[in-house]
């Protein structure tokens, strides 16, 4: 049993136990990510799609992750990514794991990858933890509870204009883009580019997400990502006072675009859509 009791430091004063535990597996899994980085030959990759890989590691982690989820959630459903322990439980709450987000990033060295784990119940996202494992960072947050980082409450600071905003945004692979036209996205793409103060592309959409929340972007937009991708980073967005919507401006739906941005920033993202 992986001892709950560790993660204290790492979220909100008034954390619950569930919370707690989610965070502390999200860590022991990311322990685990952490030491298997390396620069993996193309061989040593399953092509799940087009440029979509997976590693050993992201088996071992998702292994090890839904594994104490198991023993300390026994009647919830589980949901992995890699499908490594996944169990259905009819009407229970559902653990949405992605063991590495960021795998790209991860399968060629690059260390900048999330754990994330997020606890979805009746259609609604209540919990969820996003960590960082190279920079010991763990992102959390509980419906109505905050949003944390490493236990400092994240509060969405104002953008006084998009001039004066650092913007990340997904360069997408070929065939990502559903949700508009491949015109439309290149053409908001383009407007970032001539507006803001600048365009970032980290290859993680978890600790992008996480990011908008703690102000290291004002705003993070990607299509096709599933909620193993978001869903605990959409939370901690929304906890911190942010907006998350699709690129309409609707409710996100799984899976689909996301669109996290400061409030003050998101109207003019959406304009760019349309």
């Amino acid at each position: 049993m992986i001892e709950s009791a560790s993660a204290a430091p790492y979220c909100g004063p008034d954390a619950s136990t569930q919370l707690l535990t989610l965070t502390a597996i999200a860590r022991a899994g990311g322990a685990v990510a952490r030491s298997k980085l390396r620069r993996y030959p193309i061989d040593d990759m399953v092509l799940k799609g087009p440029r979509d890989y997976q590693t050993e590691a992201d088996r071992a982690v998702e292994t090890l992750v839904t594994g104490a989820l198991a023993e300390a959630f026994p009647d919830y459903a589980i949901d992995g990514e890699e499908k490594m322990g996944n169990r259905q439980r009819a009407g229970a709450p559902t653990l949405h794991v992605d063991p590495i987000d960021g795998t790209t990033n991860f399968a060629w060295g690059i260390p900048h990858f999330g754990v994330v784990i997020t606890l979805e119940d009746k259609g609604e996202i209540i919990a969820g933890v996003t960590y960082d494992p190279m920079l010991d960072e763990a992102f959390t947050a509980e419906l109505g509870g905050g949003a944390f980082l490493n236990g400092r409450q994240l509060r969405m600071q104002p953008v006084p204009s998009p001039e004066a905003s650092v913007v990340g945004a997904s360069l997408p692979v070929p065939g990502q883009v559903k949700s508009v036209p491949l015109e439309s996205y290149h053409r908001a793409l383009r407007r970032l580019m001539d507006t803001t103060s600048g365009v970032r592309r980290f290859g993680s959409a978890a600790l992008s997400l996480a990011y908008v929340a703690a102000g290291r972007i004002n705003c993070f937009f990607e299509d096709g990502l599933s909620i193993q991708d978001y869903g605990a980073s959409v939370l901690v967005i929304r906890e911190a006072g942010g907006i998350v919507t699709d690129f309409m401006g609707n409710p996100i739906t799984n899976p689909g675009a996301i669109l996290g941005a400061a409030p003050d920033l998101h109207d003019w993202l959406l304009e760019g859509f349309r």
